[in-house]
């Protein structure tokens, strides 16, 4: 039967001339009644895309215009390489998810002060008249720099959301650009240095290891979905000795003969030094590869060529550890590690031994290690510790990097355009583009612009700041961004960021700071393209999106309302090209998706009709980062043209860096090594004599980073809670109402006393949403407490670094 024979209207709600939300009632959305004897049951696919990595394809099941149940796809016979992609809890909770009352169901433009949450509801005319007004006003007045599409990750679309919006900004000129993410920008900023690329493995690749090491990697929490990493890691952790270090003893390695050791969160680079000296000292390390593959181990000669003068060895990566380098005069023995990082000497000496008996041993960074002050050195020490071994580029090993998805289906999303403003800034600084944009520049801020910008030196200012906030599907503004209290104060003042547009499902944190607060379509009301994202493993596949009810309320797709802006902003025909929204569709899959492969069916009809399309790529097929490098010669895109492990680009930024107050004594060295931070284990600062606990957080089957978490089913089946070894729950006993303090603020949260995280350390779930109650977050936001402090090298997120102290509500 037709699909859309049966789409209906499936909610109606009554709305204020002024709401704080769309619906105060517990209950879900109220839908229509379905009319007397109609039964039938439609099915229809659609994809969780929220940003976990996985896309999961979803069954979807209604009746007379409404929802009924969510089931996974079940082509195959599940068989390893054959396997079903079943989503997790996440994605069977969707249908909760759209008929949460929490929806955003009608336009909205805020009546009270920014962030109150208070809203009037308006029509789709005004909304449009007068955002497209204003937005060009500001383009007009400000230019293109000034207007900033916010990081984002809540919907992963094809033609939907983001390259959308970027449609529509570049036919007025661009915006400004950023570059990293809050997942990872110190390993996005790093690994070109080191490698020339962000070089790494599949975890299929991991199949032919004989260890796996893992620092601060929890694949079966992070990656759930029936495919993907966590899947295939779990066919191979009974068949592979694994290694994992970490602060917290995670679901990867309960219920297994994982071997697990504790190490308190920021000292990794600590770790790998000591596991380091041990492997020089006893001559474990692979001669040949380090001085063929490798700059920077030993000292070195000038390049001319390459621009690069001659390295003594004191500068070298080996000094250093050795303790006869430049930096200082300590060996990194596994004693000294010890005494830093927690784990026994004896513990890194067993590690280091184990490392040189493997034949390919596969090593991950978890991306929780570069979320530190010091994240880019805990990246840098994984790779170190790689090539070392010369366990980089043969079968069986990876680069240190989090493992990448080899996929041979694919879907490039919605053509938008080229920027005319190529000017960029790290994913983390936009406060200060908000503050003082004009004077952020390039040595301070890590601020990307056009040559013709540069001075002789290579400085330049950015010479802007930020006007207008586009924020689609994302909850960076407040919640997932550091220090909500100070960055809510910021947001508040309007006269500096003069209008915010969030386009959103939900009424969210970032939501409730928006000027005009757009109703989209959710996923399952949406008709599209969704891929297989990043990390679904070896399995690609791309799910034909299609609606399988009629968008709640006044909800509308994106397409849609930019087209309405574009006209409004006098870019129309620029932008729709004269096609409709259901034009795009057919003729994108059918002129670039459909052809890339013989799978996929030639039009979308077929596509639509078929609803899923997946294909295995079997381990000989597998990844092996560095493999050609490594075997067939040439060189990379670095500074040397081989693996840096030491880096003159590096030095380069530590001679010219201009360093805020907040980072005495933090340098930018240009090799792998240890770094002391404010709110680390070391920091002895007097500010800091009573705040005793080291806190990170990590994720939970509950949430992708915030979303989902207004879903009820979500919230019973995983408790926010902070968890606590019981040497530090003084005072307060397992499920006691607590306050957690840091030098930002306070969140009231559960405790979780718990042997399973390491004394002297708290571990949160990080997504929970922020909901200030006077000086106090009743919501239990991590980043309540998280500092405003980028990182040195890519001026990203250092959330992880917190000092803390907990007491009983």
């Amino acid at each position: 039967m037709e699909r859309r024979s049966f789409l209906k209207m499936s909610a109606a709600l009554s709305a204020a001339a002024t709401v704080t939300g769309c619906n105060s009632s517990s209950k879900d959305v109220e839908e229509v009644p379905a009319e007397p004897g109609s039964a039938v049951e439609v099915q229809t696919w659609s994809a969780c895309l929220c940003n976990c990595g996985s896309n999961c394809p979803l069954k979807v099941f209604s009746k007379d215009g409404k929802i009924v149940r969510i089931e996974n796809e079940t082509f195959g016979d599940d068989s390893f390489g054959n396997h079903q992609i079943r989503p997790c809890a996440r994605g069977r909770s969707n249908r909760k998810r759209v008929y949460n009352p929490d929806r955003v169901l009608y336009p909205m433009k805020r009546v009270g002060k920014r962030g109150a949450g208070e809203f009037q509801r308006i029509s789709w005319e005004q909304a449009i008249s007068e955002i497209g007004a204003k937005l060009k006003g500001i383009y007009d007045t400000y230019g293109a720099r000034s207007v900033y599409y916010q990081y984002q990750s809540g919907a992963y679309y094809d033609l939907n959301g983001s390259s959308t919006w970027h449609r529509l900004l570049n036919c007025m000129g661009g915006c400004l650009g950023y570059y990293g993410s809050y997942s990872s920008a110190q390993v996005s900023r790093l690994y070109p240095i080191i490698y020339g690329s962000n070089a790494r493995s599949t975890m299929l690749e991991a199949h032919n290891s004989d260890l796996c090491l893992f620092f601060g990697y929890n694949p079966l929490e992070i990656r759930q979905s029936g495919s993907g990493e966590g899947y295939e890691f779990a066919q191979i952790k009974h068949k592979v000795k694994t290694i994992l270090f970490d602060c917290r003893y995670t679901d990867t390695a309960a219920g297994s003969d994982i071997e697990y050791h504790a190490c308190r969160p920021g000292t990794d680079a600590a770790l790998i030094s000591g596991i380091a000296y041990h492997l020089i000292i006893n001559n474990m390390i692979n001669e040949a590869f380090l001085s063929e593959k490798c700059y920077g181990f030993r000292a070195e000669a000038a390049i001319p060529e390459k621009g690069l003068e001659a390295l003594p060895y004191e500068r070298s990566y080996e000094a250093y550890i050795l303790g006869v380098g430049e930096l200082d005069a300590v060996a990194k023995t596994p004693e000294w590690a010890e005494r830093i990082c927690g784990v026994p000497a004896d513990t890194i000496r067993s590690v280091a031994e184990q490392l040189y008996a493997a034949k390919a041993p596969y090593i991950v960074g978890g991306y929780g290690l570069n979320r530190q002050a010091n994240g880019e050195y805990n990246v840098w020490a994984t790779a170190a510790l790689c090539a070392l071994l010369g366990a980089v580029g043969k079968r069986g090993t990876n680069t240190g990097h989090m493992p990448y998805s080899l996929n041979n289906l694919s879907s490039p999303g919605f053509p938008s355009l080229s920027s005319a403003e190529k000017a960029k800034i790290s994913v983390f600084t936009w406060p200060d583009a908000i503050r003082n944009g004009k004077e952020m520049t390039a040595f301070k801020d890590g601020v990307q612009l056009p040559a013709d910008e540069l001075d002789a030196n290579g400085d330049g200012k950015l010479n802007a700041n930020i006007k207008a906030i586009i924020n689609f599907a994302g909850n960076t503004l407040i919640n997932q961004h550091s220090d909500c209290f100070g960055t809510a104060k910021l947001l508040e003042d309007d006269t500096l960021c003069e209008l915010i547009i969030v386009s959103e499902n939900h009424m969210t944190p970032s939501a409730r700071f928006a000027d005009y607060l757009l109703p989209d379509s959710s996923w399952l009301e949406k008709d599209d393209v969704a891929n297989q994202s990043y990390s679904a493993g070896s399995m690609s596949y791309i799910t034909a999106m299609t609606a399988a009810i009629e968008p709640l309320g006044e909800c509308r797709g994106t397409y849609d309302v930019c087209a309405e802006l574009a006209q409004v902003m006098g870019v129309a025909d620029k932008f729709t090209e004269g096609k409709s929204y259901q034009q795009w569709l057919k003729e994108y899959y059918e002129t670039k998706v459909a052809p890339q492969d013989e799978v996929l069916p030639a039009t979308l009809e077929e596509f639509q009709a078929q609803g899923l399309v997946k294909k295995f790529n079997p381990l000989s097929e597998s990844h092996c980062g560095l493999y050609n490098y490594v075997n067939d010669g040439g060189e990379l895109k670095t500074k040397s043209g081989r693996i840096e492990l030491f880096s003159h680009e590096v030095d380069f930024m530590n001679k010219n860096w201009i360093k805020p107050d907040y980072v005495v004594g933090l340098h930018i060295p240009p090799i792998p090594a240890y770094i002391v931070t404010w709110e680390g284990y070391e920091d002895t600062s007097p500010e800091l004599q009573d705040f005793p606990l080291q806190l990170a957080g990590h994720h939970t089957k509950g949430r992708t980073h915030s979303s989902f978490h207004s879903v009820q089913w979500l919230r019973e089946a995983v408790m926010d809670a902070v968890w606590v070894n019981p040497k530090n729950a003084d005072g307060f006993a397992d499920g006691d109402w607590v306050i957690v303090e840091s030098l930002r603020g306070k969140i009231k949260v559960r405790a979780k006393v718990t042997n399973r995280v390491m004394p002297g350390v708290a571990s949160m779930p990080q997504g929970a949403w922020f909901k200030p109650s006077g000086d106090v977050d009743i919501g239990g936001c991590i980043n309540t407490l998280t500092a405003y402090r980028p990182s040195p090298i890519a001026k990203a997120n250092p959330q992880h670094t917190n000092r803390v102290r907990i007491y009983k509500a």
